[in-house]
């Protein structure tokens, strides 16, 4: 079977995810905005006995290699290993996307092109003339409805054509840049052409042109050829003579002749007519993106969305915190005692348990906001934060990576690569772990659940989360007066058309969430239940006289012939006093009492509460995964549920009635949990995208200062006010 790789390349938004899905059975998230794939990716798929492997990468408008996700782009394509490639384009928006086009047909790779998102393009009145269009592009093209997977059967047959060569199409066509460039552009790939191994590693052609437009990938590779000196001389005499014959530089007069190709491509081949779908766009966008009313409409449909996450979500989590508590009873009846049934019951249960009740809730959620990825709102949502994002000295795109850290801060970091320019993009990574993720989130309703009524509950996440935004902004205005001084660069946003979300993308958004914490709990916070029960536990667990003592005892409480509820009441007692001596005597304890005077003032202002080191303990587990956090507190708590506040959770319940935390404690916890130091999965990609470990320290230190200050302020700013 024969072996092809195959590059999928696109403008943001085109549909390229899709088409990847559908072409590799993959369950990548596609959302209706610029920014979801921030690296490239791959998966395998059989096209008439055709073993292809597609390789989906990020979206961009161009291959000039400004950006981080241009330069990974552009490299991969420029790659000899490349068979061909899929140009997928957005039939709504051609003349846009045929831009990039002009460059991959620089390439001279075997090349197909998919018109996608043919169903819009027809309610917007939009109609193409595919043959023409095939004819004028040297290529076979393939309309399709990517997220509906129509047309995908043809665009696998006429791609299994293009690699054996028998599609008839196929022809080299090339955008004419007029004599004067084209004659300088043979005297760079001729200079190119002396160095065999650097023409061997790219077109010459393409090459030469990415070198006229300044791209720093280009340069980079002919600083390291051994033709370095006669290549650069003649792209300085080509600059030099094109700025003054023609009054432009490189990168000005190829863009020119581009749009001149692309316009008049489009002008041979689409036909635009009225819609209803076009004014029904302009109506909403007159109301979604207005410069009064657009800010108060997202803050609406937020409080919409979280408010109906936690009505949906009520109904699975009293379920699953049903099942753990008979697994937990079952575990107590019949695991013979001893230290496997305390590590059972008292830690891989509670610490597990404590982290799955929380999974509907983060699934609705999820889906509530890749519903809104998917009709195109978010994006307005972008556009109308994009002037206040410059008011704090942020890119505009930095609000992409903002909102994206709302699902996971590792993601938003890597979507920094879209933004070009160093400082913005610096700026945007430091700021991104201030945005709240949904592992946070896990924190925040099991805190806000315990202390506060479900409408206070949902206006607590809300302020969490709207607060994470206004410190991002804040500090990235702070940053830019100080560290990385100068004007942020401007932004233009890309609004998409409005689309009717497909249910199963939304269906399978919401479950690559599910499993991604499902997953994280059968290994991440499974260890971490085991590690926090053993350093809770030990050394005191192993002290066989504190165990014989307890033996004795309950040996004299049955023997009282005591009813059997006052029984009950006083073995209870007895071991709570034993595991309450065995937790204050333990590893856990020294270390959490090592760090108490620091954290009293947020934790315990009135020194009445002398295990608040259990909190401390517990927000350090959360430096390795913030789900960790939740569940060390069931271990150090060993939460128990009252069986009359069926409405709580175990650890809620323990928290509320046995922890001394009040509502103000219990929302500076909250607040320190948002700033103090990312996960380490953050932290590692933050040193992976600035390779600076300088940087990486100072993220660390500045969020776990900045989180304690405010942390502090609400507590003690709250007392000042006679909150309790």
């Amino acid at each position: 079977m024969e072996r092809f790789t195959v590059a999928l390349a696109g403008n943001p938004n085109c549909g390229k995810t899709s088409i990847f899905n559908g072409l590799t059975g993959s369950r990548h998230h596609v959302g209706n905005w610029p920014g979801v794939t921030v690296e490239r990716r791959s998966g395998h798929s059989l096209a008439e006995n055709l073993d292809l492997e597609i390789v989906d990468l990020p979206g961009t408008y161009s291959l000039a290699a400004q950006s981080e996700d241009e330069r990974i782009a552009s490299q991969f394509l420029g790659d000899p290993s490349v068979d061909a490639i899929i140009n997928v384009l957005d039939a709504s928006n051609l003349e846009r996307n045929l831009y990039l086009t002009t460059q991959l047909l620089e390439l001279r790779r075997p090349m197909l092109f998919v018109l996608n998102m043919t169903d819009d393009a027809e309610r917007r009145g939009i109609h193409i003339d595919v043959a023409m269009l095939s004819e004028l592009l040297g290529g076979p093209v393939v309309p399709t409805v990517g997220n509906r997977e129509e047309g995908l059967e043809e665009l696998k047959q006429a791609l299994a054509r293009l690699l054996r060569g028998e599609e008839p199409k196929a022809r080299p066509i090339s955008v004419a840049y007029g004599d004067d460039i084209e004659r300088e552009l043979q005297k760079l790939v001729e200079k190119i052409n002396q160095d065999e191994k650097l023409a061997a590693q790219r077109p010459p052609r393409w090459l030469a042109l990415q070198l006229l437009e300044g791209s720093r990938e280009a340069e980079a590779l002919v600083e390291a050829s051994g033709a370095r000196t006669a290549i650069q001389t003649q792209l300085q005499a080509s600059r030099s003579f094109l700025e003054k014959h023609l009054g432009a530089d490189g990168a000005t007069l190829l863009a020119e002749r581009r749009f001149g190709f692309t316009h008049g491509l489009v002008k041979e081949t689409v036909r635009q007519s009225e819609s209803p779908e076009a004014t029904l766009t302009n109506r909403l966008d007159a109301l979604l993106t207005h410069r009064l009313l657009g800010i108060p409409i997202f803050i609406a449909i937020m409080i919409g969305v979280y408010a109906l996450t936690f009505l949906l979500g009520k109904y699975p989590q009293d379920w699953i915190a049903a099942g753990f508590a008979s697994l937990h009873d079952w575990a107590a009846a019949h695991v013979p005692p001893g230290e496997l049934a305390s590590l059972l019951v008292d830690g891989i249960i509670p610490g597990v348990g404590a982290v799955v009740v929380f999974v509907p809730i983060i699934m609705i959620l999820m889906g509530c906001i890749a519903f809104l990825e998917d009709t195109g709102y978010m994006a307005r949502a972008a556009f109308i934060m994009d002037r206040l994002m410059h008011l704090m000295g942020l890119h505009g795109k930095s609000f992409i990576p903002l909102v994206m850290g709302t699902g996971c801060n590792v993601p938003a970091v890597q979507a920094t690569r879209t933004i070009e320019n160093r400082s913005d993009r610096f700026i945007t990574i430091l700021v991104s772990p201030m945005v709240s993720c949904s592992a946070r989130l896990q924190v925040y309703i099991m805190i806000a659940g315990a202390f506060f009524p479900p409408v206070q509950a949902a206006f607590a996440l809300i302020f969490l989360h709207f607060l994470g935004f206004l410190l991002a902004m804040l500090v990235g205005k702070l940053l830019r007066l100080t560290l990385f001084r100068g004007e942020n660069a401007p932004f233009v946003m890309e609004l998409p058309p409005y689309r009717m979300p497909v249910l199963k993308s939304t269906v399978i958004h919401m479950w690559e969430k599910g499993r991604v914490f499902l997953t994280r709990a059968g290994t991440v916070i499974l260890a971490g239940a085991t590690l926090v029960w053993f350093l809770s536990h030990y050394p005191g667990i192993a002290n066989r006289a504190w165990t014989a003592e307890r033996q004795e005892r309950e040996v004299q409480i049955r023997a009282q012939k005591l009813p059997a509820a006052e029984e009950a009441r006083q073995l209870e007692a007895l071991q709570l006093t034993h595991e309450s001596r065995v937790m204050n005597s333990s590893l856990a304890a020294h270390f959490g009492k090592f760090l108490q005077p620091v954290l009293a003032p947020i934790l315990d202002p009135d020194h009445k509460r002398p295990e608040a080191w259990k909190d401390g303990v517990a927000l350090t587990a959360g430096f390795v995964a913030k789900e960790i956090v939740v569940g060390t507190m069931a271990v150090v708590h060993q939460a128990r549920a009252d069986k009359e506040e069926a409405s709580l959770s175990p650890l809620q319940d323990t928290l509320r009635h046995r922890s001394g935390m009040t509502p103000l404690t219990a929302l500076g916890f909250m607040v320190f949990t948002l700033i103090y130091t990312p996960c380490l999965g953050t932290v590692s990609i933050i040193l992976k995208e600035t390779r600076s470990w300088g940087w990486t320290f100072f993220s660390v230190a500045y969020g776990l200062v900045l989180g304690w200050l405010l942390a502090f302020a609400v507590v003690q700013g709250g007392r000042l006010l006679g909150f309790a």
